[in-house]
């Protein structure tokens, strides 16, 4: 009976606010403000991993994936997504000789924390950790890793062929109010006067590019790569061992495997290998490079 009361109590005195986070974090283990964090410089906060990627290239299979683990919390879709924000980190980070300089850092930063602020004090709280698959968080990447040092990153990529039918069904560069959240570079005519393959090319190309060049400049013990042309069970379970997740069930990973997810439907457009040999010189042209990095025949 004290029990309950005392829960009632706890309950009664939350606003609507609290009562958001409870829903989706669980009862607190332990009491601590963005505040406490920020003094400890972080390192009280379960690891988080990030996924860095261009999006459409399996963040939502991952999720799933992970999803149903109460020691984890996983962020696909959260609100604020920051998609605007990082595009205008890369843009600034263009114009600043591909830089990343001391203001840069600091307001990516404070742009991030005032976007994630409550995950990040809850996750604290609750003792879950994060996983923010979404992808809008790629261009923050630097100021992650001085964030949360103990954070880790995963570089999620995909064939540039099936990430541009995937754009192309999706119809990016062609007006679509998530346009604004997508990178390009400084307007001009030569960006106006390219195809639109070339369009979300360069999307696949410059996105990974700003990736490698991160993990250049950050330790290898805290990157994983991952080609989503090669899902199967032995490397989804080297990133789930990368990550800490060393107790997703084999079964749980197999059920995962034999079920897509995200999948447009009633749109057409052919696969790459079917593709008119014009339209495949022009992924070709911007994509080459780090394609065949990624052993991706094109």
């Amino acid at each position: 009976m004290k029990k309950l009361l005392k829960t009632h109590h706890f309950l009664s005195g939350l606003k609507p606010e609290d009562i958001r986070w409870l829903l989706e974090f669980g009862m607190p283990k332990k009491q601590g403000t963005i505040y406490d964090l920020r003094a400890s410089g972080f390192r009280e906060l379960p690891a988080p991993v990030f996924f860095l990627s261009t999006g459409r290239c399996g963040t939502k299979w991952f999720s799933g994936l992970l999803e149903k683990d109460r020691a984890f919390k996983v962020l696909h879709d959260p609100a604020p997504s920051l998609g605007a924000q990082g595009k205008a980190i890369y843009e600034y980070y263009v114009q600043k000789n591909r830089a990343i300089n001391a203001g840069l850092m600091l307001f990516g930063k404070e742009i991030f924390l005032a976007g994630r602020e409550g995950y990040l004090r809850h996750s604290f709280k609750s003792g879950r950790r994060l996983f923010e698959t979404n992808n809008h968080i790629t261009f923050f990447a630097p100021m992650l890793a001085a964030l949360f040092p103990q954070a880790k990153f995963i570089h999620l990529y995909r064939h540039p062929g099936e990430f541009v039918r995937s754009g192309l069904r999706r119809k990016y560069y062609q007006g679509s109010p998530e346009d604004a959240r997508r990178i390009i570079p400084f307007p001009g005519e030569k960006w106006e006067n390219l195809q639109i393959i070339e369009k979300i090319a360069f999307l696949w190309y410059e996105t990974n590019r700003f990736i490698e060049e991160f993990k250049g400049n950050v330790a290898g013990d805290r990157i994983l790569d991952f080609n989503f042309n090669q899902l199967n069970m032995q490397t989804v379970r080297n990133l789930l061992d990368f990550s800490g997740c060393g107790n997703v069930s084999a079964k749980r990973i197999q059920q995962r495997l034999h079920r897509p997810v995200n999948v447009q439907k009633n749109v057409e457009y052919p696969h790459y290998q079917d593709w008119p040999e014009e339209d495949k010189m022009q992924l070709r042209s911007i994509c080459r490079p780090l394609a065949e990095k990624y052993g991706y025949a094109l």
